[in-house]
């Protein structure tokens, strides 16, 4: 079941824990490391059969806010699947543990 938070500017849903997805990447114009975590991030998410549709991409630079804060967000890129965040460039096997994880769950929302 998803909820759904109407604004002025767009309908956002939300995942069952409140979240705007299980799946955020902040990152930011002048982020080297944005791209390649982008891209490393979605052949994860493709090695288990999840849409890179899923991702909810927030530009903090810019001052993006997905709804979830951005108060934690000490470095790009980081990224955030469901309760684990990785910041940096990612470890490929620890970004995979993280999906599956999250995924295992019940509450994952694509």
């Amino acid at each position: 079941m998803k909820a759904e938070i109407e604004s002025v500017s767009k309908v956002q849903t939300t995942t069952p824990c409140g979240k705007c997805s299980c799946v955020i990447m902040y990152k930011g114009e002048h982020c080297i490391f944005c791209d390649p975590a982008t891209q490393i991030l979605e052949a994860a998410l493709a090695n288990f059969g999840v849409s890179s549709n899923a991702i909810v991409h927030v530009d903090i630079e810019s001052g993006d806010d997905c709804g979830c804060g951005t108060e934690d967000v000490s470095m790009l890129p980081t990224i955030k699947i469901c309760d684990a965040k990785l910041t940096g460039l990612p470890d490929e096997q620890t970004l995979n543990d993280a999906v599956i994880r999250a995924i295992m769950k019940d509450c994952f929302c694509e």
